[in-house]
């Protein structure tokens, strides 16, 4: 009996936080207006400068590296040609690891700083004053905070793609047999507008959905001490890595009918 009502709360706890976040996701659609607002609009400008702008310095490494990686290993290791190692590259940085790297790093710094920032005003009773003064929490520390993380996430998706592409090719001309200007021209050829337009969606969808599911955990701490504060931060951290890797599999399944890097496909 134990065990089974300890299984009800928690689906009862998981189909709350589910509403919770929706209810979140509707509030954003329906007020995205208030971000002409001043005080929203600076917030907003706060958050995109924090998750896409800070973040870049770190990733130029990180991103050749990758590409430099996925290079060497098909040319060398493969022995295959420069055409067949590009569109690995394509489908591997720009449709999968771009979107994801860009995921992984903002809810690594954003994810985790907007969750414990909300749950120190929830429980220091901040969130209560601008409910007192007749300003709706939600205005203001959710709507700039999920369109600026989402348009930070695109952005930040796009450095990282050109950088591993770009930095890939680069270092893989210098470090390997490889010609520069024929592993450019295969790109060139084989690349598409619709693996930029899918990254960008998904990158999109990536940091709104980051954002809504730390907002709400940080607007529901799951206490009123202060060691409520990282238990919200866990379990946003937590909930949005997972959310993001159930996304980029839904959305790789519907758009290319293939997920999990092809061992899941769609029968067509």
């Amino acid at each position: 009996m134990g065990l089974r009502g300890g299984r009800v709360f928690t689906m009862i706890g998981v189909y709350r936080e589910f509403e919770g976040c929706m209810r979140l996701v509707a509030h954003v659609l329906r007020r995205v207006r208030v971000l002409a607002l001043p005080p929203v609009a600076d917030a907003l400008t706060r958050q995109m400068y924090f998750t896409g702008a800070s973040a870049t310095a770190g990733m130029v490494l990180r991103g050749a590296f990758i590409g430099t990686l996925i290079i060497a290993y098909v040319i060398e290791v493969l022995d295959a040609n420069s055409a067949l190692a590009v569109k690995i590259l394509i489908w591997v940085v720009l449709r999968e690891i771009g979107p994801l790297i860009a995921a992984v790093l903002v809810i690594q710094r954003s994810g985790t700083a907007i969750a414990t920032e909300l749950a120190l005003m929830q429980i220091s009773g901040e969130v209560a004053s601008l409910q007192q003064m007749r300003v709706d929490p939600r205005d203001y520390l959710v709507v700039p905070r999920v369109i600026g993380m989402a348009l930070s996430t695109a952005a930040l998706t796009f450095y990282v793609q050109v950088i591993a592409v770009g930095g890939g090719m680069l270092l893989s001309a210098l470090a390997i047999d490889a010609s520069l200007g024929e592993l450019t021209g295969d790109f060139f050829v084989l690349v598409s507008p619709i693996d930029f337009v899918y990254s960008t969606i998904k990158s999109l969808l990536f940091g709104a959905a980051i954002a809504v599911v730390c907002c709400y955990h940080g607007l529901h701490p799951p206490g009123t001490s202060i060691n409520a504060v990282p238990k919200a931060t866990i379990n946003a951290v937590t909930q949005s890595t997972l959310l993001v890797m159930f996304l980029n599999v839904v959305f790789a399944y519907l758009v290319f009918g293939q997920a999990l890097f092809g061992l899941v496909t769609a029968k067509i």
